[in-house]
């Protein structure tokens, strides 16, 4: 057994078979590289090279398909859909945008896995909205206190 240590995801995506990854100085989880995807991932990237003014109708074609679709990055005849994997039908999806590339200027696509890097990243966004909600909780028990302190005294 080797333990290595690295903020490179793809890094320890090519070299180790089991990733623990840390959060908030704790370990959030460990397995391996396609358990950690299937059980933290958000599901796809869908990735569109389109004709500027195509862009619209593409977008409305992918929300269509995959409820839940979100528009990630958009730029002059690019745009990267981040897919929810619950309720998608690939078969169609792959069928739709093939049989509308030429009508709806679609040049190119690749569709992925979400990275290692993104289960990251939604691993410590977790934590810190975790963190904010118990500071959160905490700031109003100790103003609700407070407020009880301050109606007793008067």
């Amino acid at each position: 057994t080797v333990l290595r240590r690295s903020h490179s995801m793809e890094e320890c995506e090519a070299l180790c078979t089991r990733i623990g990854i840390m959060t908030a100085g704790r370990l959030a989880c460990l397995g391996s590289v396609q358990h950690l995807k299937n059980r933290f991932s958000v599901g796809y990237m869908l990735d569109l090279r389109v004709e500027a003014e195509q862009r619209g109708a593409v977008q409305r074609m992918v929300q269509r398909l995959a409820p839940g679709a979100t528009l990630s990055e958009k730029g002059a005849g690019h745009l990267s859909f981040s897919l929810p994997s619950a309720g998608l039908d690939l078969p169609t999806l792959f069928a739709q945008v093939e049989g509308n590339r030429g009508e709806l200027g679609i040049q190119e696509y690749s569709l992925s896995q979400t990275t290692l890097e993104q289960v990251f990243v939604n691993l410590a966004q977790n934590e810190a909205d975790d963190r904010e909600a118990v500071a959160a909780a905490v700031a109003a028990t100790a103003a609700a206190a407070d407020a009880e302190d301050a109606a007793r005294n008067d």
